[in-house]
Protein backbone atom coordinates (compact mmCIF):
# COMPACT_ATOMS: atom_id res chain seq x y z
CA UNK A 1 0.00 0.00 0.00
CA UNK A 2 1.05 3.51 -0.96
CA UNK A 3 1.72 6.04 1.56
CA UNK A 4 1.97 9.80 0.74
CA UNK A 5 2.43 12.86 2.41
CA UNK A 6 0.09 15.74 2.78
CA UNK A 7 0.56 18.49 4.63
CA UNK A 8 2.63 16.48 7.21
CA UNK A 9 0.04 13.91 7.27
CA UNK A 10 0.52 10.51 6.09
CA UNK A 11 -2.61 8.85 3.83
CA UNK A 12 -2.32 5.60 2.52
CA UNK A 13 -3.32 4.96 -0.90
CA UNK A 14 -5.91 2.21 -1.34
CA UNK A 15 -8.29 3.07 -4.59
CA UNK A 16 -6.71 4.87 -7.71
CA UNK A 17 -9.92 6.41 -9.47
CA UNK A 18 -7.23 8.07 -11.99
CA UNK A 19 -4.42 9.54 -13.01
CA UNK A 20 -4.87 12.56 -10.89
CA UNK A 21 -7.75 11.25 -8.25
CA UNK A 22 -7.54 8.19 -5.76
CA UNK A 23 -9.01 7.49 -2.65
CA UNK A 24 -6.75 7.46 0.44
CA UNK A 25 -7.19 5.92 4.61
CA UNK A 26 -5.91 7.89 7.23
CA UNK A 27 -7.12 7.00 11.04
CA UNK A 28 -9.39 4.69 9.16
CA UNK A 29 -11.47 7.42 7.61
CA UNK A 30 -11.33 7.31 3.68
CA UNK A 31 -10.93 10.72 2.03
CA UNK A 32 -11.19 11.73 -1.71
CA UNK A 33 -7.20 13.00 -2.96
CA UNK A 34 -7.08 15.18 -6.17
CA UNK A 35 -3.52 15.56 -7.23
CA UNK A 36 -2.51 18.85 -9.50
CA UNK A 37 0.59 20.62 -10.44
CA UNK A 38 1.81 23.14 -8.06
CA UNK A 39 2.11 26.32 -9.51
CA UNK A 40 0.23 25.74 -12.62
CA UNK A 41 -3.31 27.77 -13.40
CA UNK A 42 -5.13 24.67 -13.71
CA UNK A 43 -3.85 23.83 -10.09
CA UNK A 44 -4.90 27.57 -8.95
CA UNK A 45 -8.57 27.45 -10.95
CA UNK A 46 -8.90 23.89 -9.44
CA UNK A 47 -8.00 25.15 -5.09
CA UNK A 48 -9.68 28.25 -6.07
CA UNK A 49 -13.10 26.59 -7.48
CA UNK A 50 -13.08 23.99 -4.55
CA UNK A 51 -12.09 26.78 -1.60
CA UNK A 52 -14.83 29.04 -3.01
CA UNK A 53 -17.17 26.16 -3.29
CA UNK A 54 -17.15 24.83 0.14
CA UNK A 55 -17.49 28.41 1.44
CA UNK A 56 -20.71 28.99 -0.65
CA UNK A 57 -22.90 26.89 1.52
CA UNK A 58 -23.37 24.18 -1.81
CA UNK A 59 -23.96 20.39 -0.34
CA UNK A 60 -20.75 19.36 -1.57
CA UNK A 61 -18.19 17.15 0.10
CA UNK A 62 -16.10 18.96 2.69
CA UNK A 63 -12.86 19.97 1.91
CA UNK A 64 -10.03 19.41 4.82
CA UNK A 65 -6.49 20.32 3.37
CA UNK A 66 -5.14 21.66 0.27
CA UNK A 67 -1.14 21.74 -0.33
CA UNK A 68 -0.27 24.01 -2.65
CA UNK A 69 3.89 22.85 -2.20
CA UNK A 70 2.88 19.28 -3.05
CA UNK A 71 -0.08 19.40 -5.50
CA UNK A 72 -2.76 17.88 -3.00
CA UNK A 73 -6.20 18.61 -2.82
CA UNK A 74 -8.06 16.19 0.56
CA UNK A 75 -11.89 16.67 1.02
CA UNK A 76 -14.54 14.19 1.89
CA UNK A 77 -15.61 10.69 0.47
CA UNK A 78 -18.76 10.21 -0.02
CA UNK A 79 -20.60 7.28 -0.68
CA UNK A 80 -24.04 7.34 -3.00
CA UNK A 81 -25.29 7.41 -6.11
CA UNK A 82 -24.49 9.75 -9.19
CA UNK A 83 -27.73 11.54 -10.28
CA UNK A 84 -27.51 9.93 -13.37
CA UNK A 85 -27.69 6.57 -12.37
CA UNK A 86 -30.48 7.85 -10.31
CA UNK A 87 -32.55 9.58 -12.61
CA UNK A 88 -32.13 6.58 -15.07
CA UNK A 89 -34.11 4.75 -12.58
CA UNK A 90 -36.00 7.02 -10.40
CA UNK A 91 -38.38 10.16 -10.93
CA UNK A 92 -37.19 13.15 -8.92
CA UNK A 93 -38.75 13.86 -5.61
CA UNK A 94 -39.82 17.13 -3.78
CA UNK A 95 -37.39 16.88 -1.63
CA UNK A 96 -34.63 16.24 -4.22
CA UNK A 97 -35.79 19.44 -6.24
CA UNK A 98 -35.98 21.30 -3.04
CA UNK A 99 -32.08 20.08 -2.25
CA UNK A 100 -31.20 21.33 -5.78
CA UNK A 101 -33.11 24.64 -6.17
CA UNK A 102 -31.29 25.62 -2.26
CA UNK A 103 -27.86 24.40 -3.82
CA UNK A 104 -28.55 26.87 -7.00
CA UNK A 105 -29.46 29.94 -5.04
CA UNK A 106 -26.74 29.55 -3.14
CA UNK A 107 -24.18 29.54 -6.27
CA UNK A 108 -25.84 32.19 -7.43
CA UNK A 109 -25.60 34.02 -4.03
CA UNK A 110 -21.95 33.53 -4.07
CA UNK A 111 -21.76 34.42 -8.41
CA UNK A 112 -21.15 30.81 -9.01
CA UNK A 113 -22.55 29.01 -12.12
CA UNK A 114 -22.16 25.03 -11.39
CA UNK A 115 -22.39 22.37 -14.00
CA UNK A 116 -26.21 21.25 -13.67
CA UNK A 117 -25.63 17.67 -15.40
CA UNK A 118 -26.81 14.97 -13.19
CA UNK A 119 -23.33 13.42 -13.69
CA UNK A 120 -21.66 16.13 -11.62
CA UNK A 121 -24.35 15.41 -8.81
CA UNK A 122 -24.48 12.90 -6.06
CA UNK A 123 -27.44 11.96 -4.04
CA UNK A 124 -27.18 10.91 -0.42
CA UNK A 125 -29.64 10.13 2.11
CA UNK A 126 -32.09 12.45 -0.34
CA UNK A 127 -29.94 15.35 -0.34
CA UNK A 128 -28.07 16.45 -3.53
CA UNK A 129 -23.96 17.30 -3.38
CA UNK A 130 -22.18 18.59 -5.86
CA UNK A 131 -18.84 16.73 -6.90
CA UNK A 132 -17.81 18.58 -9.48
CA UNK A 133 -14.70 20.79 -8.37
CA UNK A 134 -15.16 23.64 -10.45
CA UNK A 135 -17.50 26.72 -11.32
CA UNK A 136 -17.84 29.67 -13.73
CA UNK A 137 -18.57 32.94 -12.69
CA UNK A 138 -22.64 33.34 -12.59
CA UNK A 139 -24.20 33.87 -16.69
CA UNK A 140 -27.84 33.92 -16.56
CA UNK A 141 -27.86 31.58 -19.86
CA UNK A 142 -25.84 29.08 -17.89
CA UNK A 143 -28.12 28.68 -14.80
CA UNK A 144 -30.41 25.59 -14.34
CA UNK A 145 -33.70 27.48 -14.48
CA UNK A 146 -32.27 28.56 -18.55
CA UNK A 147 -30.31 25.88 -19.56
CA UNK A 148 -29.90 22.62 -17.67
CA UNK A 149 -33.97 22.21 -16.33
CA UNK A 150 -34.91 19.56 -18.52
CA UNK A 151 -32.45 17.09 -17.76
CA UNK A 152 -34.08 17.23 -13.93
CA UNK A 153 -37.34 15.70 -15.35
CA UNK A 154 -38.74 12.74 -18.18
CA UNK A 155 -37.59 14.82 -20.98
CA UNK A 156 -36.15 13.54 -24.31
CA UNK A 157 -32.83 15.56 -23.55
CA UNK A 158 -33.13 13.68 -19.92
CA UNK A 159 -32.89 10.76 -22.43
CA UNK A 160 -30.55 11.65 -24.78
CA UNK A 161 -28.14 12.87 -22.21
CA UNK A 162 -28.33 9.46 -20.14
CA UNK A 163 -27.71 7.13 -23.51
CA UNK A 164 -24.84 9.31 -24.25
CA UNK A 165 -23.58 8.07 -20.93
CA UNK A 166 -24.31 4.52 -21.14
CA UNK A 167 -27.36 5.00 -18.55
CA UNK A 168 -30.27 2.83 -19.53
CA UNK A 169 -33.03 4.90 -19.16
CA UNK A 170 -37.20 3.74 -20.00
CA UNK A 171 -38.40 5.76 -22.77
CA UNK A 172 -41.98 4.75 -21.65
CA UNK A 173 -41.63 6.90 -18.51
CA UNK A 174 -41.90 9.63 -20.62
CA UNK A 175 -44.85 11.74 -20.52
CA UNK A 176 -46.23 14.09 -23.28
CA UNK A 177 -44.42 17.64 -23.78
CA UNK A 178 -47.45 19.85 -22.63
CA UNK A 179 -47.42 17.79 -19.58
CA UNK A 180 -43.66 17.68 -18.94
CA UNK A 181 -43.32 21.64 -19.43
CA UNK A 182 -46.42 22.17 -17.02
CA UNK A 183 -44.45 19.97 -14.25
CA UNK A 184 -41.30 21.84 -15.10
CA UNK A 185 -43.18 25.61 -15.15
CA UNK A 186 -44.61 24.20 -11.64
CA UNK A 187 -41.61 23.40 -10.11
CA UNK A 188 -39.39 26.29 -10.99
CA UNK A 189 -42.51 28.13 -9.55
CA UNK A 190 -42.41 26.30 -6.37
CA UNK A 191 -39.31 26.38 -5.76
CA UNK A 192 -36.92 28.97 -7.55
CA UNK A 193 -35.56 31.43 -5.33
Amino acid sequence: MEIVKIKHREFSIIQIISDNSFIAERKNKRFFVRKFTPKTQEGNELTYAMEKISMSGVKSPKLYYIDKKAGYVVSEYLEGQLMSEYLGQNDMTDTLYESLFKNAYMAKHSNMTLDYKPDKWMVINDELYYIYPMFIIYKKEKDLTDRYIRLWFNTKDLAKFLSENNVFYDKNRLKDEYSTNKEIVLTVCKYYR
